[in-house]
């Protein structure tokens, strides 16, 4: 749980602003963005412990060598894990700023004898398969445990009646746990994107050198087992031409989770509006005016929609990024790690702000009922029942409840009256108007929706079932995944000669 802030505004709310919230809301306005290499350092490192223990492994570099090149790889980090290492721009990337240091502090004759066999090429393709392996991660975790949120609040309102809309105008009951449901498959899509996604970038581009190979005896299986990559990302030219291809891979899945987690945020927007008040966003969530007092604004989800746009915009500049291209190494590709790192930096922390807002979301369950049970919600269920009670074609019934509501203005529901002159005029049994009663309540219109995937409580209730077991088969590859990758970088950190 993120620390609580004060701010100029907010003397009416019942919580203090939560802080993460409100740095989620400010974005760059205030906040410093880091050097692109800097975030690479602490994989920069890991790549060279282990492009190191394998030219030990295959005895291209001496066992006195290796220990000190990590004697000065594990300084490095640990001056950088305290702050007190910065890049030198004057060395112009991560690479050479890392050599730079281990040569300085273990001399010119084991820093010079790192870049054996191997190109900044290969270096920064494969610190970028690590960065975009960790981010992917990142945002699978926080997308999963998003879902398993919204699971148990969907659990808890399959039975919650509530209007339904199309054009964002009333059109037919549903629920808000198969509402919330709608939510959750979505973004069991987006799971498996991104599970798609990290397999495809957990391969081992290292080895390609700077497209063409080495004629040094390298192990590039070795290196694929202490980075914990799945497999050799195999041909050396493809590995080098496809950097920005596995940059656009997972941009592609985020900007598909950020539309669809814009759809959610514009659907809190509308359901908490004061005209509408069928949920309420806890005021932690909210921020306030510096003008007007009353003001309580939902601004974390307009970010959320603006996000999801800038989402867009930077996947649409990595695919042309390398298009027409020769092949072969291109510096084209160095600004894809820019967009990137901006994508990732803009939308990371959308997962855990919803679901923050959805643990701490108020419903209005009387609210969602009243509205419900008006505005004509039961129209297509009369309509329906009508062509299965009386054998007649949906189009005539269809016309004889519109003449119906015609009928029934000014009232917001269908009254008994008005279907009686509709079936009269229609040439009808008056009779069946005596069941109108039963059609007026939410509930049991849909409790009659039995077939798969629609809002009924029982079947709300079976697809809960469903995600539930698709998101443990999601998680559970991943899960062993993510510890491996911790063990192969705690191995070659703490690697015994």
């Amino acid at each position: 749980m993120s620390k609580k802030i004060s701010q100029i505004w907010g003397n009416h709310f019942n919580n203090q602003p939560d802080e993460q919230n409100v740095l989620f809301c400010a974005g760059r306005d205030v906040k410093e963005i880091s050097m692109a290499d800097q975030i690479l350092l602490p994989f920069d490192i890991w790549t060279n412990r282990a492009h190191c223990i394998m030219l030990y492994k295959q005895e291209i570099i001496s066992t006195n060598c290796l220990e000190k090149i990590l004697t000065g790889l594990l300084k490095l980090e640990n001056l950088f894990e305290e702050g007190q290492f910065s890049l030198d721009p004057d060395k112009e990337d991560v690479h050479i700023n890392v050599e730079d240091f281990v040569t300085e502090d273990q001399g010119k004759d084991i820093g010079g004898r790192m870049h054996i066999g191997r190109s900044r090429n290969d270096q920064t393709a494969c610190d970028m398969r690590l960065y975009l392996r960790s981010s992917c991660l990142k945002f699978f975790f926080d997308v999963r445990n998003f879902t398993s949120s919204l699971l148990i609040l969907a659990q808890e309102n399959t039975e919650s009646v509530m209007p339904g809309f199309t054009h964002y105008q009333p059109a037919m009951v549903t629920s808000w746990g198969h509402w919330i449901c709608s939510y959750i498959q979505g973004l069991c899509r987006d799971l498996e994107r991104l599970a798609f996604s990290l397999s495809l970038i957990n391969r081992n581009p290292l080895g390609a050198g700077a497209a063409f190979g080495t004629s040094w005896p390298i192990d590039r299986a070795l290196t694929t087992e202490l980075l914990a990559f799945e497999k050799i990302d195999l041909n050396t030219l493809d590995s080098i031409v496809s950097r920005w291809e596995n940059e656009a891979q997972l941009a592609h899945s985020i900007t598909l989770l950020m539309n669809h987690l814009s759809i959610v945020a514009q659907d809190l927007i509308f359901l908490s509006h004061p005209y509408v008040g069928m949920i309420q966003i806890e005021d932690k969530y909210l921020t306030g005016s510096s003008i007007m007092p009353q003001k309580k604004n939902p601004d974390f989800a307009e970010i959320i929609k603006s996000k999801a746009s800038l989402a867009q915009g930077m996947l649409s500049g990595l695919l042309g990024i390398q298009k027409g291209a020769v092949s072969g190494y291109n510096r084209d590709t160095q600004t894809s790690k820019y967009l990137i790192m901006d994508l990732v930096r803009e939308c990371e922390q959308t997962p855990l702000i919803l679901q923050g807002v959805f643990e701490s979301l108020k419903v209005n369950h009387k609210k969602m009922k009243e509205l419900s049970e008006i505005d004509f919600m039961n129209a297509t269920d009369i309509a329906d029942y009508l062509a299965s009670k009386l054998n007649l074609p949906f189009r005539e019934c269809y016309n004889l409840i519109a003449n119906s509501v015609k009928l029934s203005a000014p009232e917001p529901k269908i009254t008994t009256d008005a279907l009686r002159k509709s079936l009269e005029e229609y040439g009808q049994s008056q009779r069946i108007a005596d069941d109108l009663e039963n059609l007026q309540d939410p509930l049991k219109l849909l409790q009659q929706r039995l077939h798969h995937g629609s809002p009924s409580p029982e079947q709300t209730r079976l697809q809960l079932k469903e995600f539930t077991k698709q998101l443990n088969l999601l998680s559970s590859p991943i899960e062993k995944l993510e510890k491996n990758i911790h063990d192969a970088r705690e191995s070659c950190r703490n690697y015994e000669l």
